[in-house]
């Protein structure tokens, strides 16, 4: 069975884990002008965007993309 993940259950600072392992943190929905619809905060301080569904691209995937597999709820 396949993990179902949505980031509209996330509250700032929840952990996201990476389909390669990465951990990253949950910091805000974004406005619907938006293209993503999620902000996260890598390790090394950057900021990066995901959709509803945890995927880095809405479109185009890769294998390298960091993907969310997991949410872990603080």
């Amino acid at each position: 069975m396949e993990n179902i993940i949505d980031l509209r259950t996330c509250k700032k600072g929840d952990k996201l884990i990476s389909k390669h392992g990465l951990v990253l943190e949950y910091v805000r929905a974004l406005c619907k002008e938006d293209y993503m619809e999620h902000e996260i905060l890598y390790p090394n301080g950057s900021y990066g965007s995901r959709t509803h569904d945890g995927f880095t691209f809405r479109k185009k995937r890769l294998d390298s993309d960091h993907d969310i597999i997991k949410i872990i709820h603080i």
